[in-house]
């Protein structure tokens, strides 16, 4: 157990668990590419499909392990729930920081570097999550509340992913729908209680409430905007609302130019037909003598010809 202070040996370990981390972020990203062939990783939102599926697995399987792994070894060393909550980094046993060691990673790892087609709500969010995870480390007071903050909001960032990854299923959407309020409303009460807590530098205290209720309301926003309640930006494109809308669109359009039929039928040029024998018998005029029609002069046959072939390919473009 750790004796509270933030010795050399602190910063020291705090140091190495963030960047073996990151590290293992990275092994794993490269050896989920070599899983996946070119062809079948499809990007959202900039990313790999493959780390989308990775950040799910981590959220649902990872994250709470290591949370209850930070609860048991300080209740192991006598620290029971509500002094976790307000304790800081240096009085926890090692183990329980691990949590905060893999959510530095899951977030380092993307940004190695960032992809350039990311979007920048996207960025502001990683960036957002490891400067809280680093300041977290060293705060005085309330490095367990900000586990249990962070864990509630992944919760909701679970359900995020998995429809992300399964737009179209209607329970990962009631899911998600119902989680990420819920997610948000918990973490504005952690929140709260930080501010409350006068051993943390104000500075800290109001950089963390910020970036709390910042956070909540985007994430809040884009819930809704998925649920139809608000509108989406009209420069949005339909990849950014829906990753799958992109292939569906293109395949409409596809398929629309396959089976669309043309504008024109086969009998239309059947309709100059009359027009041209007119054209082409002998014509009287007063003093007996016969002229041919408009076909008899080449030019302007060709011109009539021309123009009753073309006309259903005029038909057809329109």
């Amino acid at each position: 157990m750790a004796t509270g202070a933030f010795t050399l040996k602190f910063v020291r370990a705090a140091s190495v668990g963030l960047l073996a981390a990151t590290v293992g972020g990275l092994v794993v990203n490269q050896l989920l590419h070599l899983c996946y062939k070119d062809e079948e990783e499809q990007e959202l939102d900039g990313f790999p499909r493959s780390r989308w599926i990775l950040s799910a697995a981590i959220q649902a399987f990872i994250f709470p392990v290591l949370v209850w792994l930070s609860l048991l070894v300080a209740s192991g060393s006598g620290i029971m729930c509500g002094r976790w909550l307000t304790a800081s980094a240096a009085e926890l046993p090692n183990k329980s920081l691990w949590y905060v060691f893999a959510l530095f990673g899951s977030q380092s790892r993307d940004m190695c570097p960032m992809p350039a087609a990311t979007s920048f709500l996207m960025k502001v969010h990683h960036w957002v999550v490891t400067i809280a995870c680093m300041l977290a480390l060293f705060a005085p007071k309330g490095f367990g509340l900000f586990i249990a903050g962070t864990f509630v909001l992944e919760l909701g960032s679970l359900f995020y992913n998995l429809r992300t990854l399964s737009p179209g299923n209607k329970f990962i959407n009631t899911l998600y729908q119902t989680f990420m309020p819920l997610s948000n409303i918990a973490a504005l009460a952690g929140g709260v209680l930080l501010l409350q807590m006068r051993e943390v530098p104000l500075w800290m205290r109001v950089l963390y409430f910020t970036a709390d209720v910042g956070v909540c309301i985007g994430r809040q926003r884009h819930a809704l905007k998925d649920a139809g309640l608000l509108s989406k930006k009209a420069t949005e494109t339909p990849s950014q609302s829906d990753p799958k809308a992109q292939d569906g669109v293109a395949m409409q359009s596809l398929l629309g130019h396959r089976q669309r039929k043309p504008s024109w039928r086969p009998w239309v040029p059947m309709l100059f037909i009359p027009a041209l024998q007119r054209a082409r018998a002998p014509l009287a005029d007063g003093r007996g003598h016969q002229h041919h029609g408009l076909l008899g002069q080449p030019r302007r046959g060709l011109i009539i010809a021309g123009g009753a072939l073309s006309s259903p390919i005029l038909l057809q473009s329109r």
